[in-house]
């Protein structure tokens, strides 16, 4: 009776639930992504398991490493090619596996956009004239002193005309403070300390 006890003790947990399940062993993937149309190396290629949405990405040359379980799916994907899966298989007995994923190229086709021109310079000076541009804090836009000729006069890049809005550019947010150009300038430097007391 005593034996039947102990048989029954040690061995009944045993039967009832089966062996115990074997801790799942952790594998190192390792593998390059390569295009499918010319097999180059694909940079930058997404990786990531999709059973808790975490990996890494592609180096420079498609080479990724990644720890993953035996079952896990690899999801790969990148913008311009079509999305890829691989299953880890379950009857691997390997600590490491080596992979070589081919992606295919993905075709996207946008809305087709018309961009037409305006009639005439004319009218396109009209339109510039009816935009309701913000104020910059510096140069106020009015619709009563602006003119045809003044903006016809937007289209001169000579040089010169470079030069001297550079220049008030300059003036105006720096107040006359250049960078590297006027370091050692006492005077500029008079003007600076002086606009930094004021403010």
């Amino acid at each position: 009776m005593k034996s039947v006890f102990l048989f029954t003790l040690f061995f009944a947990p045993w039967i009832c639930f089966g062996q115990r399940p074997q801790k799942e062993q952790v594998m190192q993937i390792s593998g390059v992504v390569l295009v499918g149309d010319s097999l180059l190396p694909a940079p930058y290629i997404g990786v990531v398991r999709t059973r808790d949405q975490r990996g890494t990405y592609c180096d420079r040359s498609g080479y990724f490493t990644l720890p993953v379980l035996a079952g896990d799916t690899l999801e790969f994907f990148n913008l311009g090619l079509k999305t890829s899966f691989f299953v880890i298989p379950r009857n691997n007995t390997e600590r490491g596996l080596s992979l070589v994923q081919v992606m295919e190229m993905d075709t996207i086709t946008l809305p087709t956009a018309y961009i037409l021109p305006y009639p005439s310079p004319l009218n396109f000076r009209k339109e510039v004239l009816a935009l309701d541009l913000p104020n910059d804090g510096f140069n106020k836009f009015s619709r009563s002193l602006a003119s045809i000729t003044h903006y016809d006069g937007m289209s001169d890049f000579k040089d010169q005309a470079y030069r001297n809005s550079s220049a008030i550019l300059d003036a105006r947010y720096n107040n006359g403070f250049v960078s590297g150009g006027n370091l050692l300038n006492a005077s500029a430097w008079n003007k600076f300390m002086r606009s930094m007391k004021e403010k």
